[in-house]
């Protein structure tokens, strides 16, 4: 079974998150950004499992990336850790994930 971890902009912009079939995850640190209410509704609906990653490594992997916030790079941990295939429409966070070796995929913007 396939695994997805979201970014926030997947959820801004996810039309149907169904498309991605396997577990879908985040972190606690993409959680507190949403402030839309239909991403945070599009949590329950489709029951993405809120993981808490080691802050300490988050902020160390944003300090070692100059331009990711501590929620993209707790996400990006979050793939790296369990092998997740990374789903944002952030091409910044996109990038770095393809140089780490972690698969990114677009949801709204092909990135």
């Amino acid at each position: 079974m396939s695994c997805y971890a979201l970014d926030s902009s997947a959820l801004f912009h996810g039309r149907d998150m169904r498309i991605f079939s396997g577990v879908l995850c985040t972190t606690r640190n993409i959680v507190e950004e949403l402030k839309d209410p239909r991403a945070q509704a599009a949590l329950e609906i489709l029951r993405v499992e809120v993981v808490e990653v080691d802050e300490r490594k988050a902020r160390e992997l944003a300090r070692r990336f100059g331009g990711l916030s501590l929620a993209d790079a707790s996400v990006l941990l979050l793939a790296m850790d369990r092998g997740c295939v990374l789903v944002t429409d952030d091409s910044r966070l996109a990038s770095t994930a393809r140089r780490l070796g972690v698969r990114a995929r677009g949801v709204y913007y092909g990135v």
